[in-house]
């Protein structure tokens, strides 16, 4: 029996619990009031709560309005609350260049995901069948997709469930035959100008006269094929993610090219993917071509190169390192500072500096006072780090500025005058960053600290030091924050 195979299917995948409220997606056709039919057998079971939700495209006219209608008067026979909704998606699509498909895909699931959150609903139940699955995995295979393409419709996604994916359409249409169940046939499922249309009505049943009569299985053992491969993958993807890529913040991952580079090109791929998704937070627009320019810059030799992603994303290949953020940080950033900069720091006192995202802040202590002071630790933390500076070798005030050329210094530990320019290089500081990196100076214009990076050896404190500055910094700048 149906019902029972649908609910061997929700146990399998795990996609109900007691108490649930479920938000169920109706159209009016075979499959979705087949679904209606069968979750409302196993009410009781489950203690489930239904809620409805229909979405009018406002495409065929009186057929369209009489769904609505349908849906509608099922909803009330059964008590059910019913959320319909009208969109005119030709408009849509027009105006979002957009398939009708893409469109009406985009908009429906935006619908029931405002309507689930209206509903306060936790499951969002779907009618896709095992035929859909067939179609999905072929369609993404002639437009050429990777396998989590071709794992085709996913049983169970975040609140999405469809109980009746492993159900054929040929169950559901008995079914529903058997019951006595009335429903909507949708004429546009006739029209072959969609491209879902042309596989099931042309090209799966050629395959199956001249191919193969078992073709919808073998789609559907090879789904299943890979999807176990898949789910492989990224389990050794996930591991593999948390060992060679840092996730600074939302907007941006670093990955560790030296690490990265031994990695199976399959891994390789798969961890890109992830990275792009961590930082975009989906995959859309993004293809294989992205996928390989990534990989080619990150065989790239002389140091720096960068490329653009859709949706204003950047890849960029620093030395041993890619990072993949939003553009927009480096855009705003970049533009506020680009030209020589210099700020007046206060001692003792807080100065921030919102064009650098940083805070500086100055206190005045005696030598000894420094041991029993809870400042004396200099224990770096990522964006934030602490110096000491003999105040009698400096002549205040003090300014905070960027690089000026022919800029030297005496870099502590080292000997002799250095160009600043020869220390980032051999920091591996790239050139558009060497222009944010904050420089301490006094009011000759003598460096004193080149900010979280190197005390100037004429600044530090001895035995003699009488006076203390302690300086503490906190960097939000996620490019500046890289380099300290």
């Amino acid at each position: 029996m149906l019902e029972e195979k649908v609910l061997q299917t929700i146990k399998k995948f795990d996609m109900l619990s007691f108490n649930d409220r479920v938000l169920i997606g109706i159209s009016g056709g075979p499959d979705s009031v087949t679904l209606l039919n069968v979750l409302l057998s196993i009410k009781k079971s489950y203690n489930l709560s239904f809620f409805i939700a229909h979405l009018d495209h406002m495409i065929r006219g009186k057929e369209s309005d009489e769904d609505v209608n349908f849906v509608k008067n099922l909803a009330q026979e059964l008590s059910l609350p019913c959320e319909v909704k009208s969109c005119d998606l030709k408009k849509i699509a027009q105006k979002e260049h957009l398939t009708l498909e893409e469109a009406a895909r985009k908009h429906r699931y935006k619908f029931y995901f405002e309507t689930a959150k209206k509903f306060k609903t936790n499951k969002i139940a779907l009618g896709h069948n095992a035929d859909d699955q067939v179609e999905t995995v072929l369609m993404r295979f002639l437009r050429g997709s990777g396998l989590e393409g071709l794992m085709g419709i996913p049983p169970v996604r975040g609140k999405i469930i469809r109980p009746l994916i492993e159900c054929s359409r040929e169950e559901i249409e008995e079914y529903c035959k058997e019951n006595k169940t009335g429903y909507r046939v949708d004429s546009s499922n006739k029209e072959v100008v969609y491209f879902r249309n042309k596989i099931r009505l042309e090209l799966l049943p050629l395959l199956s006269k001249d191919y193969n009569k078992n073709i919808k299985d073998v789609m559907l053992r090879l789904r299943s094929i890979i999807s176990e491969v898949s789910a492989y993958l990224n389990q050794e993807t996930e591991q593999l993610f948390k060992e060679i890529v840092r996730q600074e913040n939302p907007e941006m991952v670093i990955i560790d090219l030296k690490k990265f580079t031994s990695l199976p090109l399959v891994l390789k791929r798969r961890i890109i993917r992830k990275s792009i998704e961590v930082v975009k937070g989906n995959l859309y627009s993004i293809s294989f071509r992205h996928n390989n320019e990534i990989l080619k810059i990150a065989e790239y030799q002389l140091g720096e190169k960068e490329i653009h992603l859709p949706d204003n994303l950047m890849a960029k290949k620093i030395y041993n390192k890619i990072m993949i953020y939003k553009n927009r940080i480096s855009e705003n950033q970049t533009e506020e500072i680009a030209t020589p900069w210099k700020y007046d720091i206060l001692i003792p006192g807080k100065t921030e500096i919102k064009t650098l995202g940083m805070m500086v802040e100055i206190k005045v202590l005696d030598s000894a006072d420094i041991k029993s002071s809870l400042y004396f630790t200099k224990k770096k933390s990522k964006g934030k780090f602490l110096e000491f500076i003999d105040y009698n070798k400096v002549k205040p005030p003090l300014k905070l500025r960027n690089r000026r050329s022919g800029d030297r210094f005496y870099p502590l530990k080292m000997k002799g005058l250095m160009k600043v320019k020869d220390f980032f290089i051999d920091n591996k500081i790239p050139k558009g960053y060497r222009d944010l990196i904050p420089i301490l100076v006094d009011s000759e214009d003598k460096i004193i600290w080149i900010m979280g990076m190197r005390l100037d050896d004429r600044a530090k404190i001895n035995s003699d030091t009488k006076k203390v500055l302690c300086i503490k910094t906190k960097i939000k700048n996620i490019f500046l924050q890289e380099y300290f």
